[in-house]
C-alpha cells in the first residue's frame, strides 16, 4: 500500500492516494492556521517544556553530590588512589553541582518534553496516528536516557583508560571538577541526542516528510557521516571510541527505517472515507 503523500502543515491539511483505481482521501484537519498562530503554539510549548526543565532541575539539586560521586566512578576507578579532583575557584564546585543538577533535570523531564514536543506536531498527523503519542513519549525518553546510560557504561571506561594512558610517566593528573564534570554530562547529552536517531526518523517517515525506502538507498552516506560526527563529538582519536558512538548510530538509523516500513506497512487508516481529492 502506497503512503499518502502528505503536506506539511503542522495545523491543517489533507492528503489524498491511489489504490488502483480508487481514490481514497485522508481528511484529518482542515482549519487553516496563520503563521502568527503557529508560533504562538510553538511559544506556548517551549514554555511548559522549560519549566517543566526547571522544574526538574530543583528537584535533581537535593541529590546533586549523589549525581557527582556517580559520575566520578569511571574516572575514579581508572586512576584508583592516584585519582585527585580539585577545584580552583571558590564558585566552581557550585556551579558544577547546578550544572549536574540541570542536565539530570532534563533528563528526568525527558518524558515531558517529548509530550510537548508530540502536542505540537500532532495536529498534523492523521488521527489513528495520533493515538501512538504515549509510545512515542516512551520510546523518545527510553532512547534519550538509554544512550547516556551507554556512554556511561560502555564508552567512559575505555575513553578514560585512553585519556590517562596519554600521561608520562612522572606527571600527575589533578583533575578540575568544573573542567571534568563539565566534560562528562556534554558527552552524555551527545550519546542522549544520537540515540534519538530512530525515534527522528520513524516520526519524519510517519509524518511523509522523507521515504523509508529513499531513505535506504543513503545507506552508505549514512555510515560515512556517523563515523565523521562520532570523530567530531568523541574527544579520543582512537578508533574504539569512535566506534561507540558510529555503529549504534549506524544500528538506530537501520531500527528506525524498520519500524517505519512496519508501521507503514499496516495499512491506511481506519477512519478513511472513499471520496474524490479536492485541492488542497
Amino acid at each position: 500500500m502506497v503512503r499518502p503523500a502528505q503536506k506539511m502543515c503542522p495545523r491543517g491539511w489533507r492528503a489524498a492516494h491511489s489504490m488502483g483505481s480508487r481514490k481514497t482521501v485522508l481528511l484529518v484537519d482542515e482549519r487553516e492556521y496563520s503563521l502568527v498562530e503557529h508560533l504562538a503554539d510553538l511559544r506556548t510549548r517551549l514554555f511548559y517544556a522549560v519549566l517543566g526543565i526547571f522544574a526538574a532541575t530543583f528537584a535533581c539539586f537535593a541529590f546533586s553530590d549523589t549525581f557527582i560521586l556517580w559520575l566520578k566512578t569511571p574516572m575514579a576507578e581508572v586512576l584508583g588512589e592516584n585519582a585527585q579532583f580539585v577545584v580552583l575557584a571558590p564558585h566552581e564546585y557550585f556551579f558544577v553541582k547546578l550544572k549536574i543538577s540541570m542536565v539530570a533535570g532534563i533528563f528526568v523531564s525527558s518524558p515531558w518534553l517529548f509530550y510537548q514536543f508530540w502536542l505540537f506536531v500532532a495536529p498534523g498527523l492523521f488521527k489513528h496516528e495520533r493515538r501512538y503519542v504515549f509510545s512515542f513519549v516512551f520510546a523518545g525518553a527510553f532512547f534519550f536516557i538509554g544512550g547516556a546510560l551507554f556512554c556511561y557504561y560502555v564508552v567512559f571506561p575505555p575513553m578514560f583508560i585512553f585519556f590517562v594512558g596519554t600521561l608520562p610517566e612522572g606527571i600527575l593528573g589533578n583533575y578540575s571538577v568544573g573542567v571534568l564534570y563539565g566534560f562528562a554530562t556534554n558527552m552524555l547529552l551527545a550519546f542522549g541526542l544520537v540515540f534519538e536517531a530512530p525515534v527522528v526518523v520513524f516520526l519524519l517517515a510517519v509524518m511523509g516528510v522523507v521515504d523509508p525506502e529513499g531513505l535506504g538507498k543513503w545507506r552508505r552516506y549514512v555510515v560515512v557521516f556517523a563515523f565523521i560526527l562520532a570523530a567530531v563529538i568523541t574527544p579520543t582519536p582512537d578508533p574504539l571510541t569512535q566506534s561507540l558512538m558510529a555503529v549504534p548510530m549506524i544500528l538506530l538509523y537501520e531500527l528506525g527505517l524498520f519500524a517505519a516500513k512496519i508501521f507503514l506497512r499496516r495499512g491506511s487508516a481506519p477512519d478513511e472515507v472513499n471520496a474524490e481529492p479536492s485541492d488542497p
